[in-house]
């Protein structure tokens, strides 16, 4: 008979053990199931900021190149022919010298005229002589587009002058061109690799034309065709300044400074120039039911903004206008010390 127990036993307790494996598997207890798994996460809220008082400084860094500013042309006033020319080619003159020399000869009908006799006599009238000189518009190195005695006709690009000058160029975002809308005329230049930063005066901001050309003191041109929709920013380099085309410079422009402004955050406002809107958070229990207000808006750094009128210091509002999409970064894997946002592998804020 032990023959049969045995076995018997060794099968109950094999099947004893399936059935607590199954249930241990497939139904945990209350208990195991409020502790295991993925602990709860954070909770959404409406993030609202503080209108505060603080320093606010506009200054926009703007990469660039030194460039050799290009050829001055000289156009002919008068159609006719040259006469002479004042410089040698290559020559160096200052702004305003002339160039050259146009001459217009317009011949005139003889005069005719008959005594009392009858008898008729023709006259000979001089030839009218106009000339007209071409100045240098800059003062450079010379390059002429013409010979002696060559024809001219008005506007025909008679002469070109290279001022032998640098000016520090860069292109802009359409976010930089807003905060340059008051933009002062001088900049400061700092050269990679350089002298220290200095000034520059006669600022420039303004849309690349569609083509450019280039007249080298060879008299050989060089045409550059753009988009027409480029913001450069151009800053003519001092004289006594040494620099190379090529180089790598960085223009600092300073839009302007404010001590003691309001600010808010830029996210908070819809807008970013003269006027915007802000959600003011009228009750505290309720942020979600934030009205909306039209603000008067100063300067900006890219970060906060000055509110010069619609806020008062303290006044609670939305930190994000709402609807918007915006996606926060902050360090990987981490959450902000509320819960109220985490962000992943890449910093970027969990949706």
């Amino acid at each position: 008979m032990k023959r049969y127990v045995l076995p018997t036993i060794k099968i109950l307790l094999t099947l004893v053990i399936a059935v607590a494996l199954t249930k241990i598997a497939f139904f945990p207890s209350q208990e195991e199931g409020t502790t295991a798994g993925i602990t709860p996460g954070f909770e959404v809220t409406t993030q609202t900021t503080l209108a505060k008082k603080g320093d606010i400084t506009n200054i926009i860094e703007v990469k660039g190149k030194i460039v050799e500013d290009a050829a001055v042309t000289a156009l002919a006033t008068l159609s006719g022919t040259v006469e002479s020319l004042s410089v040698d080619k290559g020559g160096y003159v200052e702004a305003g010298a002339a160039l050259l020399t146009i001459k217009k000869v317009e011949r005139q009908e003889p005069v005719t005229r008959t005594d009392e006799d009858g008898r008729v006599t023709t006259t000979e009238v001089p030839d009218k002589v106009t000339r007209a000189s071409v100045y240098a518009p800059v003062s450079g190195t010379v390059s002429f587009n013409v010979i002696k005695d060559q024809e001219t006709s008005v506007g025909m690009t008679v002469a070109s002058v290279t001022p032998g000058t640098f000016s520090a160029t860069g292109t802009i975002t359409a976010s930089q061109q807003y905060q340059l809308v008051n933009a002062p005329t001088q900049a400061t230049l700092t050269i990679e690799g350089g002298a220290a930063p200095f000034t520059c005066d006669n600022l420039r901001i303004g849309t690349k034309p569609t083509t450019s050309t280039t007249t080298s003191q060879d008299g050989t041109t060089t045409t550059t065709t753009g988009d027409g929709t480029s913001v450069e920013v151009r800053c003519p380099v001092p004289a006594d300044q040494k620099v190379f085309p090529g180089l790598t410079v960085s223009i600092g422009v300073d839009a302007g400074s404010a001590t003691g402004a309001l600010l808010v955050p830029v996210t908070a406002v819809e807008g970013t120039v003269l006027r915007g809107n802000v959600w003011v958070v009228t009750d505290p229990a309720k942020p979600d039911a934030a009205e909306k207000r039209e603000v008067t808006l100063g300067i900006t750094d890219g970060t906060n903004v000055q509110v010069t009128d619609g806020l008062s210091e303290g006044d609670e509002i939305l930190l994000f206008v709402p609807n918007k999409d915006t996606v926060r970064t902050g360090k990987p894997n981490t959450c902000e010390a509320d819960m109220s946002v985490c962000y992943d592998d890449n910093g970027k804020e969990i949706l």
